[in-house]
C-alpha cells in the first residue's frame, strides 16, 4: 500500500495537469470562437461561389477548360489530405488517418495508384512509416492560415492536373458541425464538377426553380478565369474548417481530461483520508496495548 506521502505527492501532480488542461481547454476555446466565425462567414461565400462555377459550367461545352474533363492518359490519383500540426485534440487525427486509409484501398480497387499531398504535421509523420508515396508534405500552413497558401497549393494542383500527370484529384478535410459533431470529408477537387455517373445533368434537373442568368462574356471565356479563384476558395475553405474542428477536437479533449483529473483527485483523496485513518488506528492500538503492558 502507498504511504500518506506519495499519495500526497500523488494528488499534487495531478492537480497541475488539471491547471494545465483547464488552460489548454480555455485556448482552445478562444481560437474556436475566432476560427468559427470566420470559418461560417466564408461557408456561405464558397456555396455560392460553387453554385455559379456549376451553373455556368452547365451551360458551356466540356472542351471550355481543361479542368472539366477527366485525364485518360494517366492511372495516378492524388489525395490532398489537412491534418493538424500539433496534438492534444482527442480522436480528431485519427479520424481522419482512418478515411485517409480507406480512400486509398478505394482507389487501388479501382486501378488506380494514390499519391498524397499531405498538410499537418501529424499526417506526415503517420503516413512516412508507411508503404505509400508521399507527393508533398507541408507543416506549417494552419497556423498561418494565409489565403495566398491556399491560392499556392491550387495553382500547384492546378498545374499537375493540366499537365496530365493525374486523372482525379481528391480533397480530404474534417468539417465543422458543432462542437460534438465533426465530419472528414472526401470531396472530388479535380475535374471540377464530374459526378458519380459522370453524366452531366443541365440548370433545370439540378434546380428547376434556378433563375436563368445571362453570362457576359460567354461561359467559354468567362470559366477559365473563375475555376483556378474557385478551386482556391474550395482549398481555403477546407483550411479553415480543418482549423475550426482541430480547436473544437482539443478543446473538448481538454475538457474530458479536466474532468478525468477530478475524478482522480477525489479518488486519491479518498485513499488519502483511508490510509491516515489506518495509521491513526494503528497508534492508537500501540498506545493502547503499551498502556496495559504497563499495567498487568
Amino acid at each position: 500500500m502507498a504511504s500518506l506521502k506519495d499519495i500526497k505527492r500523488h494528488i499534487s501532480a495531478v492537480k497541475q495537469t488539471q491547471k494545465l488542461t483547464r488552460a489548454m481547454n480555455m485556448v482552445a476555446a478562444a481560437k474556436l470562437r475566432a476560427t468559427q466565425n470566420r470559418t461560417e462567414r466564408f461557408r456561405y461565400y464558397a456555396d455560392e461561389h460553387a453554385r455559379l462555377i456549376q451553373e455556368i459550367a452547365d451551360r458551356s461545352p466540356v472542351e471550355a477548360s481543361s479542368l472539366l474533363s477527366p485525364v485518360e492518359d494517366s492511372q495516378k490519383a492524388l489525395i490532398l489530405a489537412i491534418s493538424s500540426d500539433r496534438g492534444l485534440c482527442g480522436s480528431f487525427n485519427s479520424n481522419i488517418f482512418s478515411t485517409l486509409d480507406k480512400a486509398v484501398v478505394r482507389l487501388i480497387d479501382e486501378g488506380l495508384e494514390p499519391e498524397l499531398f499531405l498538410i499537418g504535421r501529424k499526417a506526415r509523420d503517420y503516413y512516412l512509416r508507411r508503404k505509400i508515396t508521399i507527393h508533398k508534405a507541408m507543416v506549417g500552413v494552419l497556423g498561418e492560415m494565409d489565403y495566398l497558401a491556399a491560392q499556392l497549393i491550387a495553382n500547384e494542383l492546378i498545374e499537375s492536373y493540366s499537365a496530365g500527370n493525374y486523372k482525379e484529384i481528391w480533397l480530404l478535410y474534417t468539417r465543422f458541425q458543432s462542437l460534438s459533431r465533426l465530419r472528414v470529408e472526401f470531396d472530388r477537387f479535380l475535374p471540377l464538377g464530374q459526378e458519380e455517373s459522370d453524366q452531366k445533368a443541365g440548370p433545370s434537373e439540378l434546380n428547376p426553380e434556378a433563375l436563368d442568368y445571362l453570362v457576359e462574356p460567354k461561359a467559354e471565356i468567362l470559366l477559365p478565369r473563375l475555376i483556378p479563384r474557385s478551386l482556391t476558395i474550395l482549398i481555403y475553405r477546407a483550411l479553415l474548417e480543418s482549423v475550426t474542428s482541430e480547436n473544437a477536437a482539443r478543446m473538448q479533449a481538454m475538457d474530458n481530461a479536466s474532468k478525468s483529473c477530478k475524478d482522480i483527485i477525489e479518488s486519491l483523496t479518498m485513499a488519502y483520508n483511508k490510509a491516515r485513518q489506518a495509521a491513526v488506528t494503528s497508534e492508537l492500538l500501540d498506545i493502547v496495548n503499551g498502556a496495559e503492558a504497563l499495567r498487568g
